[in-house]
């Protein structure tokens, strides 16, 4: 039947597929059918038991393959034998149509029902999905009506010359269907090979942009950590200068970096939305503060034209952010006269709440050429945008990706010489009143009394955190491995635990799982990850495995300082921060340290 057992079954359930999707089509089809009964029998009674029929047939079938149970039910030989047996005796009480046309009809009833018996043929080529056993099944009924039709056709009152040229023409017809199945069997096998090719490359590129953003963070780090330390030690204006170029670059290439993951994983499907309360109005204030630095070094300015608060809201704060982001971006990039004006508001449609946010500026506009390839990834408007302006041509596509996957779009109406403007909807869940975030505490002035274990496998990783966090530690204790981790932390007692996730030997998350099992000193000592990726999924990962805090790579400084304050301000709290024996202050035999330069 089929090469493999698999094989069979994926055919056969795309066919049963198929069908119930016709459903409609085919309880719709007995109304259409009745008339040309009454027609050619002259009995109404006749032509609604024919429908009556008809409907049952379809019932069955919808009662012995519904749609849930197809692809499990399909596995076994006989529920595919009695799948063969529901094509065969549709195809039976379908064509039959054209016999009941010919008895009562006469020549020209034949001739009607020849074009009926060639129309199942034709449904029959489409329908069976490049499975021979079904196709098979539905030909074979059609085939015995095109015979019993040119046998008929004589005693009907047909010349014999006409008997011959249908019985030819019907021989003509179904082995135009056998060609014309063998075609679009191959067409499907083409497809299918094609569409697996397509897969199988893009899990590749994917998972080589994942490779190369992953291995790219981590000299990131180093320079973003020595960029900020030679900003923020030295002195000498010409010095704080080259660390600021640096520091901007540096960032510059951390935006790319993450531009490329998000597409990859939006390739891949892997790009999920999360569903957290935020305040909305807060997050767009915000946006248009951090922006307006940027509008008044070219000179253009950013205004903000909102109705009453935006109030709270349930959605993805970060990859909202992200959408508002690129749009200014754009916006701003591409003004060098007028302003941008960003218009916030909501509206009500059928579906419920909408928030509508629309970014115009005065800048060129852009062609109907141009607007074609606007959402198109790596794409730029010509060769000279790339040169002026740089980026990977990914932050549009990105947001109107992002704008679909939280069920909304993200649509652009623009002219050449009269500027742009892009328009954003997304469902609106508003919450009540305000909200504080969970767990919320006030962050702790640094301390110098803390001792930190650094966990990476990366030798400038260890270096460049222990470089952040000299000036906030006594003492930085480093491991290259979740094994080596365990092995210090079985002997000393650390006030935080800093765990790169992707190691040899042992990874983070496994080291973290040993460490909270056992019975140690530091078994409730804070974990903050230190990781590559900010999925949902694999945040989910690192809390069950028992971590407290989470920095994305390429780490900065500050953020490493409120992640490690975020951690000891929870646990203080819940220790009594007033105790003179609180954790972070207890001293105990100093671990064996291995040698980074710390």
């Amino acid at each position: 039947m089929c090469k493999t057992l698999r094989e069979s079954d994926q055919q056969f359930a795309a066919v049963i597929s198929t069908r119930r999707r016709q459903i409609a089509m085919r309880l719709l089809l007995p109304v259409i059918v009745a008339p040309i009964y009454s027609v050619f029998t002259g009995s109404f009674i006749a032509a609604v038991a024919g429908v009556l029929g008809y409907f049952l047939l379809q019932a069955l079938e919808v009662w012995v393959f519904p749609r849930a149970l197809i692809e499990r039910r399909l596995e076994g030989a006989r529920w595919r034998a009695g799948a063969l047996v529901v094509v065969a005796v549709n195809g039976v009480v379908f064509g039959s149509v054209g016999i009941v046309a010919a008895v009562f009809g006469g020549p020209w009833g034949a001739a009607c029902g020849a074009l009926w018996v060639s129309g199942a043929i034709l449904n029959a080529v489409l329908t069976s999905a490049g499975c021979r056993p079904v196709f098979v099944a539905a030909l074979l009924p059609q085939i015995g009506y095109f015979i019993i039709l040119a046998l008929l056709a004589m005693p009907l009152g047909a010349p014999l010359g006409q008997a011959v040229a249908l019985a030819v023409t019907a021989g003509l017809n179904v082995t135009a269907a056998l060609l014309a199945w063998r075609l679009y069997q191959h067409t499907l096998a083409a497809e299918r090979e094609a569409k697996a090719q397509a897969q199988a490359a893009t899990a590749a590129k994917s998972a080589f942009v994942a490779m190369v953003s992953h291995e790219l963070r981590t000299p990131l780090s180093a320079i973003l950590a020595g960029a900020a330390e030679v900003g923020g030690r030295s002195r000498d204006a010409c010095d704080r200068s080259s660390a600021r170029i640096i520091l901007d670059s540096a960032r510059m290439m951390r935006s790319l970096l993450n531009d490329l993951l998000d597409m990859s994983k939006i390739e891949a499907g892997r790009l999920s939305i999360e569903e957290v309360p935020y305040d909305l109005q807060a997050l767009v204030e915000d946006t248009l503060q951090f922006w307006s630095a940027e509008a008044r070094k070219k000179g253009v300015s950013l205004r903000l034209e909102a109705g009453p608060t935006l109030g709270w809201a349930r959605s993805d704060p970060f990859r909202l952010r992200q959408i508002f982001n690129n749009l200014l971006s754009n916006a701003i990039k591409f003004t060098d006269d007028g302003g941008v004006v960003v218009r916030v508001a909501t509206l009500v449609d059928a579906h419920g709440e909408l928030l509508q946010v629309e970014v115009t500026d005065t800048g060129p506009g852009m062609t109907p050429d141009q607007l074609e390839r606007l959402f198109i990834a790596f794409e730029q408007l010509d060769a000279s945008t790339a040169r002026t302006h740089g980026g990977t041509g990914l932050g549009l596509c990105i947001s109107r990706q992002l704008a679909e996957l939280m069920g909304g779009d993200l649509a652009v109406v623009s002219d050449a010489g009269a500027g742009t403007t892009f328009s954003l909807r997304l469902p609106l869940a508003r919450l009540n009143g305000t909200l504080e975030p969970e767990g919320y505490e006030q962050p702790l002035a640094p301390s110098v009394d803390l001792r930190v274990l650094i966990v990476d496998d990366h030798e400038i990783n260890r270096r460049a955190f222990g470089l952040m966090l000299q000036p906030f530690c006594s003492q930085v204790v480093t491991a290259q491995d979740g094994q080596a981790a365990l092995e210090l932390l079985a002997i000393s007692e650390f006030d935080v635990v800093l765990m790169d996730m992707n190691m040899p030997v042992m990874g983070g998350l496994e080291a973290v799982r040993r460490l909270r099992n056992s019975n140690g000193m530091n078994r409730n000592t804070p974990v903050v990850a230190l990781t590559a990726s900010s999925s949902a999924d694999h945040i989910d990962q690192c809390r069950a495995a028992g971590m407290q805090a989470f920095v994305n790579k390429p780490v900065e400084a500050h953020q490493l300082f409120a992640a490690i304050e975020a951690v000891l301000g929870s646990m203080n709290a819940e220790q009594d921060i007033a105790s003179p024996h609180s954790r972070s202050h207890r001293r105990e035999p100093e671990a064996q340290a291995i040698a980074d330069g710390t």
